[in-house]
């Protein structure tokens, strides 16, 4: 069964909860990071772990079960098989498959942190764009250190969402 870069899993518990925006691509950029606490991160992506909570169909703590190099179109790439443990917004299949080919930055991440990722949980934030090419839709996704200050944030962002500006609407009086 081919199923590039995305959970080898049923549509319907991995289906978008909206459309993949551009905008998604540099949060959900099939990475892993190491900040352990969020509120240290300064600059350009100071917003950036609020938008992807937001933005998020999937945000779950993981364990990745085994990580394995492949080869597909003469492209190397990683498969990380990942098993969900708790499930902190949105549903899922109990185990993903999350890929990332070498031709995207977030590669190295995986390849540098090749042992942190068979030893540490994380939290996987994963956006799913549907794909009328394929039979299930492709998982992006960003893994960040299973730490308490992480998940504080997490379920801070999402008792107090920030209003979206792709849907907030302004009524205007005549």
């Amino acid at each position: 069964m081919a199923c590039w870069g995305f959970g080898c899993a049923a549509v319907a518990a991995n289906a978008p909860a909206s459309d993949f925006r551009p905008s998604d691509a540099a949060l959900f950029d099939n990475a892993v990071d190491t900040v352990a606490n969020p509120a240290i991160v300064e600059g350009e992506w100071s917003g950036a772990f609020e938008r992807r909570v937001a933005r998020a169909d999937l945000i779950a703590q993981v364990r990745v079960q085994s990580l394995s190099s492949e080869l597909i179109k003469r492209r190397s790439a990683y498969r990380l098989d990942v098993k969900v443990r708790d499930r902190l917004k949105g549903s899922s299949t109990r185990e993903l498959a999350l890929r990332v080919s070498d031709d995207v930055p977030g590669y190295r991440t995986v390849q540098v942190n090749e042992d942190r990722l068979l030893e540490d949980s994380f939290i996987a934030f994963v956006k799913w764009e549907a794909d009328p090419a394929a039979s299930e839709p492709i998982a992006h996704w960003h893994l960040s250190p299973d730490t308490g200050a992480v998940r504080d944030k997490i379920e801070y962002v999402l008792r107090n969402p920030a209003p979206d500006p792709h849907t907030t609407v302004e009524v205007v009086e005549p």
